[in-house]
């Protein structure tokens, strides 16, 4: 990803974000948040989340959004469109709730 994005190509890159390994069950990842519960992490995950937003920015000629389609439909549609009008690389990280968290 990081390869992808110092390219300084126009190419979009859209990450959903459970925060957890979901395909194996709701196991912590490096996107599970501090102090969270997960599989092989009953006690709260001791390690900071990995800020892939951040991380992208680090980068000057690339666009970042951060949306969850459920919380604000109307933001996600707007980030979307801006990404795709960039001229360069753009990262859109969507938070998105899975089976693992109860929804279905």
């Amino acid at each position: 990803l990081d390869h992808v994005i110092a390219s300084e190509e126009h190419v979009n890159i859209l990450v959903l974000d459970t925060e957890m390994y979901s395909n194996t069950g709701g196991q912590a990842s490096k996107s599970t948040p501090a102090g969270a519960m997960a599989k092989f992490a009953e006690g709260g995950k001791a390690t900071a989340k990995k800020d892939l937003c951040r991380l992208a920015m680090t980068y000057k000629t690339v666009y970042v959004a951060s949306i969850c389609l459920h919380v604000n439909p109307q933001q996600a549609v707007r980030a979307m469109l801006e990404a795709d009008a960039y001229p360069g690389p753009s990262l859109i990280v969507a938070y998105s709730p899975c089976i693992s968290q109860g929804y279905a």
